[in-house]
């Protein structure tokens, strides 16, 4: 049996449509004025005060007017956003929008700005983490004094790179030679499989005379620890747009936001939880409350490329967004992403 009744819904619903279309706490005035029941305004009062006693509205101050709460606004979400689909107009805008193919780096940065600029909140992306993916080459370059580049491609068309600090310097045709070893013998290993087949090679007595294998052994296990200590990359889109629209009463939940913003590892563990999730995934208030002051919303959508690999694309932003229209968009760019990382080219 349903927890509220056809009215409580009916008001319920257009509760929560009056604030995510104001950002402002809503009088039963103002539900008598847009509601088709037909009811007064001291009645829908009465049905909104029965809401609140069931957790679906709260008072924030003395104010007449009320908010949805969290639960309030999941509740819209799942029943009456999630049938929700793209006009065909704005599928062939965002269509035009994006790129048809190119490297997995763009397209994930070019998606955050879309999303951003779409949407008018803050696009962002979380690029699959290149050691659950198969190598398809690894290249060293000496870069300055006992420091090395690494670069990891994936058959994934994920592309990472990073500074290894290096015990002594390596002469250039040094490099490119324990590159095409490792390019040649750990192809379609990924970077797991690829630590065991170092420390069984550490464990060969050759490896103590074979400069080759030393080498080997020193910038394959320092690429390998360093990519196993990364979350992925993230990508971030249109922060400023949430100053803008935020009243000052929001303003140290966004402190907290882009405090959060700045520290790589808070926002890999949030986006991590929902890495495997298929389908837009929404995040609101009070779960989001490492990222803010419960005023913000996440929704995400993971999409998976042909290795197996699987990235994160979606929006964040305060939690009176509209839903009805944002989510279908990112499920669409996360559609997307997911069909045109079938086709990457060379990304090297």
């Amino acid at each position: 049996m349903s927890i509220l009744s056809d009215r409580e819904r009916e008001i319920l619903d257009e509760v929560v449509h009056c604030y995510l279309s104001s950002g402002e706490p809503v009088a039963s005035g103002t539900v008598a004025r847009s509601s088709r029941t037909g009811l007064s305004s001291a009645s829908i009062r009465s049905v909104m005060a029965e809401l609140e006693h069931k957790g679906f509205l709260v008072q924030p101050h003395t104010s007449a007017g009320r908010v949805p709460s969290d639960r309030g606004l999941r509740h819209y979400v799942d029943n009456v956003v999630r049938g929700a689909v793209l006009a065909p107009g704005e599928r062939r805008r965002l269509r035009s929008l994006l790129s048809p193919a190119g490297p997995l780096a763009e397209l994930l940065a070019q998606a955050t700005r879309v999303l951003a600029d779409v949407t008018v909140e803050v696009g962002i992306a979380l690029a699959p983490v290149p050691q659950r993916a198969a190598l398809r080459s690894i290249h060293f370059v000496g870069v300055s004094p006992r420091r090395v580049l690494a670069v990891v491609v994936t058959h994934g068309g994920v592309v990472d790179s990073r500074i290894l600090a290096v015990e002594h310097d390596y002469s250039t045709d040094d490099l490119e030679r324990i590159s095409n070893y490792c390019t040649q013998n750990f192809t379609g290993s990924t970077l797991e499989e690829i630590r065991d087949r170092l420390l069984a090679l550490m464990a060969e007595e050759r490896v103590q005379c074979d400069r080759l294998l030393a080498g080997v052994i020193e910038l394959g296990r320092r690429t390998v620890e360093s990519e196993a200590a990364s979350g992925g990359e993230v990508f971030l889109e249109g922060a400023e747009r949430l100053l803008e629209r935020a009243a000052p009463t929001r303003l140290e939940g966004l402190q907290r936001l882009f405090a959060a913003f700045s520290d790589k590892a808070a926002l890999l563990s949030l986006l991590n939880r929902y890495l495997a999730r298929s389908g837009p995934r929404l995040v609101i208030g009070s779960e989001l409350s490492s990222l803010g002051n419960g005023e913000l919303g996440l929704i995400v959508t993971s999409f998976e490329v042909p290795s197996g690999e699987s990235g994160l694309v979606g929006v964040i932003g305060l939690k009176c967004m509209d839903y009805s229209r944002i989510i279908p968009i990112v499920d669409f760019v996360g559609q997307h992403l997911a069909g045109v990382s079938g086709d990457l080219g060379s990304v090297q």
